[in-house]
């Protein structure tokens, strides 16, 4: 027990140390000191307590807030205490601090705005590591090798200034990077116009030396240079070239874009700095930056106006980059070595060092969906800066002699129509376009506001990009039927701003913004259960989106049928109602040509349940995966459709007719759910109401959710003759189908699901990627007995068709484990619960709020349209006044990195 104390009192007084070195304020500190405890007493916190204790000081900064001087009652977020020289004094680096400061917050619990905040750091960081890293060739390319400058001797404060170095520049270029990049939050949004803001500096930074006839620091080899700049004639033109074009050529740049940001974001804003004086120089030309006697005033400006904006923000400091020690304060390597090497070596570690930024910036591939993607061409040196740029040169190939107009094609599709909407649609993309500027440009914690100038020319592509899918996907319904009046599909506004709403995702994507889905679902105010419905149709009529395009719009359809579409206010709740039927089977919604696979060594009709017994892995399940029962979007936005058999009368009214009673036989390895049928005729007593309709006298069985119907079989499909009882009293009637009725159910049924409709395609998709996940789950887990995943596939469909409010504001990984964990108990084939996570941890999806915060009850108990079959509200979760979530009581230990 004195080691512990010891120990105890070591951290503390390392605690002490840090918060003097820090000149942290005594409320602060101690507000960290106390969480550190806190969690102390909770989990096992593996590794060098300082890191631990440095995420704690970091949540303790951000909380606080400090007053400024010169404004009265203005406050500045955080206590002034630099992120860079905390995880300095912490030893601590930046990908180690992301990594443990997440855990940290899960631990903590802290609130979605400070995981907001860590996210948005990570993906600077993120951003500015891929840039950098692409800044290195592009100097080398212009000036000569930083590296190679001799160190400059040592002078007297009466000495002459000294002309600046290259390596200087080097700094200087970038430290003026990231200060407008940081002032100017409307272009570092996303990677693109960070990137092409790069290129930018990066002109005037070559201009300005043309313009000082710096010779000595730029590199002769370098194709945008004056055609006579070696002439012995030659003198310094009034104006520099423009090396745009030849940057964006070399270095993956998109010249339209560059150009466009140059012009009316980056010499706006260096010209404000000159105006001021935070720069010295000629500000209608924007020169004179690196003239001798001006450079050292401009870099200390420079970076002491950025000291200012990474205090204030909590940001770290991108001059890290620039540092001696840039790899061990980062965690990977960064720093540019000898001209000679630099090229070897970039290509050669790139795949390494660019590892981090990849798994960032770049989408992971879903477990579903991979039908849609193409064979991955084979590229060399590809970076996050090319595969951004080449997203947007796609997508502008794509809108290339495309308006943000309907074409005349599309207008004669309108005119085909009984009621030409022409009219209609333009109005609603106005005001969808109207709401997303304002959105846009909006300033909110999560995203720094826009200039309108950005949304427009994002709405602008997106206008476009709607009315070409729009044209195609009305093309392919002509096609399919020829006769199809469209008018009803385009009156609905909610398939109009469910296609706008998608398009501008992939528009925003192309650009990789931090404004990540469901952003734009909730500037349009769009349901996600609407949303959904298009993915699938844009990307079977559109071939042209690239294969990180594809994955992204199929991990938002995951991310609907997992989460978003089960809130407790989803259209998915009030379409199961409507349907006036049970939630669907699995069987109900697959496809005839799945539930009649004669190759299955296992008479199953279940797809689901064939697959996971016969033991095919994922890859196999996924390669050639079911086609969607609806193929007409006009179906899709269809509202619920009541199934046939619903929709006929128990009793027909034309003496000789009766209906069909099945009865099941369950088969080896099938589902307990889900029954083959065969088809013989009972007969039903009845009784007459006093309303003179006729009903079928149940019985309720208590406890069960079952009701008995009293019925005794004849023994034969016949028709038997009827008896005299029956000639007198036509209470008693056998239910059959004739045999034209018959043929043509039959006929149906090889084209269609039992079960169709929008609502059938949901929970088709739902089930799909439900089987695809706990395949993935059992694969991990070593679970190879059959009759066990059968049973686990049993318990989920079981839940989610008779305990359906169970999903309501749930996650469906939290169902599938609890499925996978309980049968594995009750079978005897125990798996840990933290067993069952780490297998989940595995799939691409996994996210720790998942199974760290779970809805314990409900606000309210809400009807979920399963009530229909009694059993819905008897198992809804206890009723509650609030809210409440609630942690799984498990032993965590978190690791060190």
């Amino acid at each position: 027990m004195g080691l512990l104390d010891d120990a105890d009192e070591n951290v503390f007084k390392r605690h002490q140390e840090l918060c003097v070195n820090l000149n942290m304020d005594k409320d602060a500190a101690d507000e960290a000191w106390h969480s550190y405890e806190t969690i102390r007493q909770n989990y096992t916190l593996e590794g060098d307590q300082l890191h631990w204790l440095g995420c704690a000081l970091y949540v303790a900064c951000r909380k606080s807030s400090t007053p400024t001087v010169g404004r009265s009652g203005a406050m500045v977020e955080g206590n002034c205490v630099s992120l860079t020289r905390l995880l300095r004094l912490c030893k601590l680096s930046l990908i180690q601090f992301f990594s443990k400061s997440k855990k940290w917050a899960d631990m903590a619990s802290m609130p979605s705005e400070f995981r907001s905040k860590i996210d948005r750091l990570e993906r600077n960081f993120a951003v500015s590591m891929v840039i950098f890293k692409k800044y290195q060739p592009i100097f080398v390319d212009m000036f000569y090798n930083s590296t190679e400058d001799q160190p400059r001797q040592p002078r007297s404060r009466k000495q002459r200034s000294m002309p600046c170095t290259s390596a200087k520049v080097f700094d200087f270029c970038w430290t003026l990077f990231v200060c407008v990049k940081g002032k100017f939050p409307g272009v570092s949004d996303d990677l693109v116009n960070s990137y092409h803001l790069l290129l930018a500096c990066c002109d005037l930074m070559f201009a300005n030396a043309i313009l000082a006839d710096r010779r000595e620091i730029l590199n002769p080899k370098f194709p945008g240079l004056p055609s006579n700049f070696f002439d012995q004639e030659y003198t310094t033109p009034s104006q520099a070239p423009c090396i745009i074009d030849h940057l964006c050529k070399k270095h993956d740049g998109i010249p339209v874009e560059a150009k466009g940001i140059k012009e009316y974001s980056w010499k706006i804003h260096i010209k404000k700095l000159l105006d001021t004086g935070v720069l010295k120089g000629d500000a209608s030309s924007l020169s004179g930056i690196l003239e001798q006697g001006r450079f050292d005033y401009n870099y200390k400006a420079v970076s002491r106006a950025y000291e200012e904006y990474v205090l204030s923000e909590g940001d770290f400091d991108e001059r890290i980059f620039l540092g001696d020690d840039a790899n061990t304060d980062i965690g990977t390597p960064t720093k540019m070595c000898g001209m000679g090497e630099f090229t070897e070596k970039i290509q050669a570690k790139r795949a390494g060092n660019q590892k981090y930024s990849m798994q960032q910036l770049a989408p992971s591939t879903p477990l579903t969906g991979r039908k849609y993607l193409k064979s991955k061409d084979v590229q060399h040196n590809v970076t996050p800066v090319s595969t951004a740029t080449q997203s947007v040169s796609r997508l502008q190939t794509l809108l290339a002699g495309r308006q943000a107009g309907p074409s005349e094609t599309l207008l004669e599709l309108f005119r085909s129509c009984s009621c030409d909407p022409k009219e209609k649609i333009e109005e609603w993309v106005r005001e969808m376009g109207h709401l997303f500027c304002t959105r846009y440009t909006q300033h909110t914690d999560d995203h720094p506001g826009k200039h309108m100038d950005f949304a427009r020319k994002r709405l602008q592509l997106g206008e476009s990009l709607y009315y070409k899918l729009l044209e195609n996907i009305l093309v392919e319904e002509r096609k399919k039927k020829p006769d199809l009046d469209l008018t009803n599909l385009l009156e609905q506004e909610v398939f109009h701003q469910s296609l706008f709403a998608c398009c501008l995702e992939i528009v925003i994507y192309s650009y990789n913004s931090q404004r990540i889905f469901p952003w734009v679902l909730e500037a349009l105010n769009l349901e996600a259960y609407y949303f959904y419905k298009v993915i699938e149709v844009i990307v079977k009529v559109e071939d042209q989106l690239s294969r990180d395009m594809v994955k992204h719009l199929n991990m938002i359809e995951e991310k609907i049928l997992e989460t978003l579409a089960w809130r407790s206010g989803s259209p998915l709740w009030e379409n199961i109602r409507k349907s006036g039927l049970p939630v669907p089977s699995c069987e109900d919604v697959c496809l005839p040509n799945q539930l009649d696979d004669t190759t299955s060594s296992v008479p199953c009709p279940n797809p689901v349940i064939r697959r996971l017994t016969t033991g095919l892995d994922r890859t196999a399940s996924t390669q050639n995966p079911p086609q969607s029962p609806i193929s007409s979007v006009s179906e899709r936005f269809q509202s619920p459709v009541v199934s046939s058999l619903a929709k006929k009368r128990l009793f027909s009214e034309g003496p000789g007719l009766s209906n069909v009673i099945r009865t099941s036989v369950v088969k080896p390895g099938q589902s307990l759910l889900q029954t083959s049928a065969k088809t013989m005729s009972i007969n039903i007593q009845t009784i007459e109401g006093e309303n003179g309709q006729r009903y079928i006298p149940i019985s309720y069985v208590p406890g069960t959710g079952s009701v008995i119907i009293q019925a005794q079989p004849t023994g034969t499909l016949k028709q038997p003759q009827p008896s005299a009882a029956q000639q007198i009293s036509p209470n008693r009637q056998q239910l059959q189908l004739s045999p034209n009725q018959q043929q043509q159910q039959t006929a149906s049924k090889d084209k269609k699901p039992k079960r169709t409709g929008s609502l059938g395609l949901f929970f088709r998709k739902f089930y799909h990627l439900a089987s695809v996940r706990i395949q993935e789950m059992c694969l991990h887990l070593i679970v190879r007995d059959m009759e066990l995943k059968r049973k686990i596939w049993t318990c989920f469909e079981h839940s989610i068709i008779h305990h359906t409010d169970l999903m309501q504001d749930r996650h469906l990984d939290q169902i599938l484990m609890c499925s996978v964990y309980v049968i594995c108990k009750v079978a005897q084939s125990e798996r840990t619960f933290t067993e069952v996570m780490r297998c989940y941890r595995l799939q691409p999806q996994a996210a720790s709020h998942v199974y760290r915060s779970v809805l314990l009850s409900s606000k309210r108990r809400r009807g979920s349209g399963s009530s229909s079959n009694g059993t819905s509200n008897a198992s809804s979760p206890v009723p509650s006044d609030t809210e409440v979530k609630g942690k799984i009581n498990y032993t965590v230990v978190v690791p060190d990195e």
